[in-house]
């Protein structure tokens, strides 16, 4: 029996568990639903359960087993959620108005975009424990970070010959895309690491983390790199112990200098001469064109809204000196090219409104994530408040190095608008004390 027949037959016993499971407890299926959106099991899959649907029956199976279950948490939504449906409407009049050349795309791309907020609804309707959000971070962790750790082995043992990427028609199958995805996960990781109690565990969580931070630097990714570079500041801000850390730092440098290929160094010294990049100015143009469109379309132009063949053609011979950087003109028969960026590829698909929602969603999940850290530092629940911290250095790697990629309608993101409105409203909303054996018997019968 081939290797690709076994991959075939563990997906299946996978699926059949995660079904038997998801029937039981409504919460696991939320967080098989996210590890398969961001693990794409389906990636592995060679033969005959390449053809299964199990991410769709998995999402039917949770709601499913919610509507039955008999002890359903309160429902309780906020301002992030009601932002959440105007944006989805926003984007289904986009696709509606739109006159693209990529309209049956467009309305692909806003069928994922509506999975994803059924996603978050799922996930707030049913999320109400600790254990519960302990799983949710644990199905991403193993999603994203295994996958990047299993290609940081890979970029090792090449010597930096090997390229991190993820897989074809993945979602994060892009290297930048992957890159933002890993720093988004890293502060979880740490996370994980301050809970676990088993010393093995532990070790293998930290391995983890240092297996992530060179699959960051082996996906050749700028702004990935640069993302890595704000978190590990975070970090080093917050530290009590900033001088062992500089001396470590300064230590490791020249280890990693000498380790990483010529065409790494190359690559991200172009970071500092952005101007002179062919690929950023391409960027700029790509910018500069969701503007022009969304100067004249309120809607924007549905999804995929810079690829347009008809709006590129359109706007791309009249932006060299339009506005406030200038670019050398595009050469004839430019092929148009993606927004780069999750603030101007929304501008470009949904209109300025649509944008300012989503600013709005990205700011108000970091404030609200800060009020949580003093909220649970009041009520002496020390997870709680680790969390929210890491969760905050998720959002804030999201904003930094989303500004370089055509990543806005990420699962992930919204999974952290929906994890941040849990811990308001099912975890840090009483304020009547709980004893430690209380907490214990809650967390175990999940």
């Amino acid at each position: 029996m081939s290797r690709y027949h076994m991959r075939d037959i563990a997906v299946v016993f996978l699926f059949v568990f995660l079904i038997f499971i998801t029937l039981r407890k409504p919460y696991i299926g939320v967080s098989a639903w996210i590890w398969i959106a961001l693990a794409y099991p389906a990636g592995w899959a060679w033969g005959f359960s390449s053809s299964l649907r199990i991410n769709f029956t998995i999402a039917a199976l949770t709601i499913f087993a919610y509507l039955i279950y008999k002890r359903k948490p309160e429902i309780k939504f906020d301002g992030s959620t009601v932002l959440i449906i105007i944006f989805w409407i926003l984007a289904l009049v986009s696709s509606f108005l739109s006159e693209s050349l990529l309209n049956d795309l467009a309305w692909a791309k806003f069928s994922e975009l509506s999975k994803i907020i059924v996603l978050y609804f799922s996930a707030i309707l049913i999320l109400e424990k600790k254990i519960h959000i302990d799983t949710v971070i644990w199905s991403i962790v193993l999603s994203v970070c295994s996958f990047a750790a299993m290609e940081a082995v890979k970029y090792l043992l090449s010597g930096g010959g090997h390229d991190i990427a993820g897989f074809n028609g993945h979602v994060l199958g892009d290297r930048n895309d992957l890159a933002v995805a890993i720093n988004m996960c890293i502060p979880l990781i740490i996370y994980l690491i301050s809970e676990t109690k088993h010393k093995q565990l532990k070790l293998g969580l930290i391995a983890l983390l240092i297996l992530n931070i060179i699959s960051v630097v082996g996906t050749s990714s700028r702004g990935g790199f640069v993302g890595l570079m704000v978190i590990a500041l975070y970090f080093f801000i917050k530290s009590k112990r900033k001088l062992l850390l500089s001396t470590l730092i300064v230590m490791s440098l020249p280890v990693f200098i000498a380790s990483v290929p010529s065409e790494w160094s190359e690559r991200m010294e172009t970071v500092s001469e952005a101007q002179s990049d062919n690929s950023f100015i391409g960027r700029l143009w790509a910018w500069k064109v969701s503007v022009r469109i969304a100067n004249d379309n309120v809607f924007g132009n549905g999804f995929y809204g810079t690829q347009d063949p008809l709006a590129w053609s359109l706007y791309i011979d009249t932006i060299d000196n339009f506005g406030f950087v200038d670019t050398p003109a595009a050469p004839k028969g430019q092929l148009p090219k993606a927004a780069h960026s999750i603030y101007f590829q929304v501008l470009a698909d949904i209109g300025y409104i649509g944008l300012s929602i989503y600013v709005l969603l990205l700011v108000s999940l970091y404030l609200r994530l800060q009020r949580l850290r003093k909220l649970a530092k009041e009520q002496s629940l020390d997870w709680c408040y680790s969390l929210s911290s890491m969760l905050s250095v998720s959002v804030i790697g999201y904003m930094i190095t989303g500004a370089n990629v055509s990543l806005a309608y990420f699962d992930l993101f919204f999974v952290l608008i929906a994890l941040s409105l849990v811990i308001e409203k099912r975890i840090l909303s009483t304020t009547v004390p709980v004893t430690i054996k209380e907490r214990k018997n809650a967390y175990l019968t999940g």
